[in-house]
């Protein structure tokens, strides 16, 4: 016979005893209400740690960028390789701070798809077009380009790039994006992917930011980005 299936007889003839009930601390039902508190409760967590990290990221995003030493200089005459890298003088220069379409990336508009990213590098070579750029240099990407910042005929071609709507903030020009948003200038008119989300929906590396702190910058675009996605679907924004 094996064990569990052995019948006992109960002594005096008494009625079978009924399996104890077990008893929690508190009224009946409370163990269910306290994984639901603490369901709550973590909930609750989860959004304060949100708003704490949005507030940190927000601060620092306001905090005047450090600045980095400059390793050299380019001058000359540039070409555009695609909406935010260029060729100078024989090397290839990654316009820090801002991140723009690349080649063969598609966006929405008017209810049409549109070449983004050649519109972005067009962008580019009318800035440079016909004038000596100048790129000061803050070392290299995890590709060996060179980081630099840019500017022709006196004016800064990633801040112009970013206002135009034909590249986003990448660690620099937050308030730039900010007025290109606002006017729904180049990609702002419709609808696109964040260049480094479309990078990574392709499978291909992916870039990391130019500046130690610019992950709190991506961190609060990404909430940025997800509030004015919620208000065009409420309000038709």
């Amino acid at each position: 016979m094996k064990p569990g299936q052995r019948n006992f007889r109960i002594a005096g003839g008494g009625k079978p005893v009924p399996p104890r009930r077990r008893f929690v601390f508190g009224r009946p039902g409370s163990l269910q209400r306290s994984n639901r508190s603490q369901g709550r409760g973590g909930l609750i967590g989860g959004w304060v740690f949100l708003l704490l990290l949005s507030l940190g990221a927000y601060v620092a995003s306001r905090l005047p960028p450090p600045e980095k030493p400059v390793t050299g200089e380019l001058r000359g005459v540039a070409v555009a390789s695609d909406g935010d890298s260029l060729r100078l003088d024989g090397r290839r220069v990654r316009i820090e701070g801002i991140d723009a379409p690349e080649i063969g990336q598609r966006c929405q508009r008017d209810g049409t798809r549109w070449d983004c990213g050649a519109a972005a590098r067009r962008r580019l070579e009318d800035l440079i077009d016909g004038t000596t750029t100048r790129c000061r240099l803050h070392g290299r990407d995890r590709y060996g380009r060179e980081l630099g910042l840019c500017d022709a005929s006196g004016r800064d071609v990633g801040r112009e790039l970013v206002l135009s709507g034909h590249a986003v903030s990448y660690g620099l020009y937050r308030e730039e994006e900010e007025r290109a948003r606002n006017r729904r200038a180049g990609l702002w008119a419709g609808d696109f992917i964040r260049p480094q989300e479309w990078r990574r929906s392709q499978g291909e590396a992916e870039e990391a930011p130019h500046r130690a702190g610019d992950w709190l910058e991506l961190i609060l675009q990404w909430l940025e980005d997800e509030a004015w996605r919620i208000a065009k679907e409420i309000g038709g924004v």
